[in-house]
């Protein structure tokens, strides 16, 4: 066999390198080893060889494939040989991959525990029995960890509790508190029996008489398109004397479903909304899936018939808006977002004007009483400056509202009092991600975070009303939190823990955000976290991501209207389909009075 030359010996090194690194992290997870190759973003000039090396996608060996392969590496460089063309294909593939690895570490906060969970050899949940599992008991007899055991007053006697906020659960409850939806409502069909009555000699034993008995029955599902088409031909009848013409009446689920010369009806239009600002999917796509069940609508004309129901639901997101102003709690967050044809606007906050150009998606939910409102605005602009938009609205003789949101400055109000509640999940979850960079003070955090959602639970469970709620916490959740602030403040003045590292951070940020942190013990009615508006936002995640943007600021203000609408109808437990469609019916009687047809209030068909 030929021997190389000195370049191809030094690539044959740093190969070998880099394979056993990918040996090292990828083999000890049970699975098939995947190597991933990803090509440079500038073409270089390769060999033919090269070029069906990078024409995989990824390349999959065994560990005892990586292990034949090593070895043959490793002899080849002891004595001086040239490696198959296979092998060379394998190296190429490991080099590549670590070199888009080494990438994205480089150019996006992205840590090894976080490239792991995307790899999938960890898992991603943050659950405290999965980020740290239990010590056995016979190796340690007493709590390591410096934190107290809950006491029978806590309202609990253990359980994990991850960054949404559930302790442990009660395998007899439902997964969410959501009412059930009712089943679908049947279309019943009779089928008589012919060629027989009542009375008639049994064709069986010719010896009896058949009788009335109880109808066989069974239910059927059945599928249809999303949209199809109705021709209705009425007949007419004309005079021959003056020429009047007669026509025969539609019935009367026809006229409810839109005049006659509207073509598209409006659960026509409704389902097109659902589709779009829901469900995520785009004007094209609806276009192709109809298509493909045998019908043409263009994605132009699912756009125009959606405009038609933001026309309609316009007064009712107007109407809701005044509502959250005068809500008592208030939960906000933002994502970013893209509208083509916004340009800079000039705003002025904190008596300082700016010219801004970042597009965000600003998302709020309002709960009065048992009714939950979900507004969403898409503008230049945070969370933090819509809110204050709908405050200044708010009745003078409301009481000061309670606003739950993550720590970011840009989603608070200015000059406008405020209860401040900020998210423990956000603060949680600084800890929970050093689970194995630092077990034993990962430990300490979370098992004093884990308290405080095993007390809610217990509140939940016992019916405990806001004050109550309050002071539980008040009583058994204040203390851990005091104990954790205690601890990270000793840590860092000791300097034992360095206040830049991870741990640091995670620390200085509970320390500097303790009293919002600690607003549920003080403030009835207050949440622990920020889940619930996480939740909501992820229906506009899932249409940037389908939809990738906005062309225009009105296109915005028409998703904003829909999915404002159709997120507080899934919140309340209403059947958005049948929502739309009376509004759109009744659109004059919405115009007028819009606090009557508000989706937990709006007069229902018989």
């Amino acid at each position: 066999m030929a021997g190389p030359s000195d370049g191809a010996a030094r690539g044959i090194r740093v190969a070998t390198h880099y394979a056993c690194i990918c040996a090292r992290v990828v083999t000890r997870c049970p699975i098939p080893i995947r190597m991933t190759v990803v090509a440079p973003e500038k073409p270089v000039a390769r060999s033919t060889a090269d070029a069906s090396a990078l024409s995989s996608p990824a390349l999959e060996i065994t560990e005892a494939e990586l292990d034949a392969l090593v070895e043959r590496v490793t002899e080849a460089r002891a004595h001086n040989l040239a490696l198959s063309a296979g092998d060379y294909d394998l190296l190429l593939g490991a080099l590549l991959t670590m070199a888009n690895m080494h990438e994205q570490l480089s150019h996006s906060n992205l840590t090894i525990h976080k490239l792991r969970k995307l790899m999938g050899i960890v898992r991603s949940s943050e659950k405290l029995r999965d980020l740290l599992p239990e010590p056995s008991a016979a190796a340690d007899g007493s709590s390591s960890d410096g934190c107290a055991e809950e006491t029978s007053g806590t309202g609990g006697t253990g359980g994990e509790s991850g960054s949404g906020g559930r302790g442990r659960k009660d395998p007899n409850r439902s997964r969410t508190s959501e009412p059930k939806a009712p089943p679908m409502k049947p279309r019943v069909s009779h089928h008589p029996l012919s060629g027989m009555a009542k009375g008639d000699t049994c064709p069986g034993c010719h010896l009896g008489k058949v009788y009335k008995h109880a109808p066989g029955q069974f239910l059927r599902i059945v599928g249809h398109a999303p949209l199809s088409a109705e021709r209705h031909v009425c007949e007419q009848l004309r005079c021959n004397g003056c020429g009047e013409v007669f026509g025969a009446d539609l019935p009367a689920e026809v006229r409810a479903d839109g005049p006659p010369e509207q073509q598209y009806g409006y659960s026509a239009r409704s389902v097109m909304a659902i589709y779009k600002y829901f469900a995520g999917s785009p004007f094209y796509r609806q276009q192709t899936v109809q298509g493909l069940l045998g019908g043409h609508l263009p994605a132009s004309t699912i756009f125009d018939q959606c405009e038609h129901v933001a026309n309609a639901l316009n007064p009712i997101f107007k109407a809701m808006i005044l509502i959250a102003a005068d809500a008592p709690l208030l939960h906000l967050d933002d994502t970013t977002h893209r509208i083509l044809r916004q340009g800079p606007v000039i705003k002025s906050r904190g008596g300082k004007r700016r010219v801004r150009t970042g597009i965000y998606t600003s998302a709020v939910l309002a709960q009065v009483l048992d009714l939950r409102l979900v507004l969403f605005q898409t503008s230049v602009g945070h969370a933090g400056e819509w809110v204050e938009e709908l405050l200044a609205t708010r009745a003078a003789d409301s009481p000061v509202p309670t606003l739950m949101s993550d720590a970011l400055s840009s989603n608070h109000v200015a000059d406008i009092p405020f209860n401040k509640a900020l998210c423990n999940a956000h603060a949680r979850r600084g800890f929970a991600e050093l689970a194995l960079q630092q077990p034993v003070a990962a430990r300490v955090a979370l098992k004093h975070y884990e308290h405080i959602w095993i007390n809610d639970n217990h509140c939940r469970d016992k019916g405990f009303d806001a004050e109550q709620r309050q002071r539980h916490h008040l009583q058994h959740s204040l203390p851990h939190l005091v104990a954790l602030q205690a601890w990270c403040t000793e840590e860092l003045d000791s300097e034992r823990v360095e206040p830049n590292s991870n741990l640091g951070k995670a620390m200085r940020y509970y320390l500097r955000h303790f009293d919002g942190l600690c607003a549920f013990c003080h403030v009835p009615g207050a949440p622990i976290d920020n889940n619930e508006i996480e939740r909501l936002i992820k229906i506009i995640v899932r249409h940037r991501r389908n939809s990738l943007f906005y062309q225009t600021p009105a296109g915005a203000a028409i998703g904003d209207v829909i999915t404002s609408v159709l997120a507080t109808c899934h919140e309340n437990g209403v059947n958005a389909f049948d929502y739309l469609n009376a509004v759109q019916r009744n659109r004059d009687a919405v115009k007028a009075a819009p606090q009557l047809w508000l989706p937990w209030n709006y007069p229902r068909a018989p």
